[in-house]
């Protein structure tokens, strides 16, 4: 595996990069969560038993399908795009990946190279709106 990084309380990046030391086979079926131990060098000392911060994991995805966020919509837990069919808007579950900048979803699920979709203006849109 990459080396990780921490990312401390105060949203700054530790110094030293960390390991994984080992993954807990066992699923939390309430959070989908998996136990990571992680590994940091502490030479500084800034690193305190019972201290908490965000542990950031690289991810890498190849041959992926990148759509601008702003070309979908939130529904509650789910996100949907508009794909143009044969010239009209036909509403589509998403699935993302649980990378989140912003700006842009890598789509695991739900679209397929070469689908047209509504790329800007998707809240104003409904189901069978014809589209240029």
């Amino acid at each position: 595996m990459p080396p990780i990084q921490l990312q401390l309380n105060d949203n700054s990046i530790y110094d030293e990069p960390g390991k994984i030391e080992s993954i807990s086979g066992v699923i939390d079926k309430e959070t989908g969560t998996v136990g990571v131990r992680a590994v940091f060098p502490n030479a500084s000392r800034l690193l305190h038993s019972g201290a908490s911060g965000k542990v950031l994991i690289p991810s890498s995805y190849k041959q992926c399908i990148l759509i601008p966020q702003s070309a979908t919509i939130k529904l509650q837990d789910k996100i949907l795009v508009y794909k143009v069919v044969d010239g009209k808007a036909v509403s589509t579950l998403i699935k993302v990946a649980p990378v989140d900048d912003g700006k842009e979803y890598i789509v695991l699920d739900g679209l397929k190279a070469g689908d047209e979709i509504v790329a800007e203006g998707a809240g104003m849109v409904r189901e069978g709106t014809q589209v240029k």
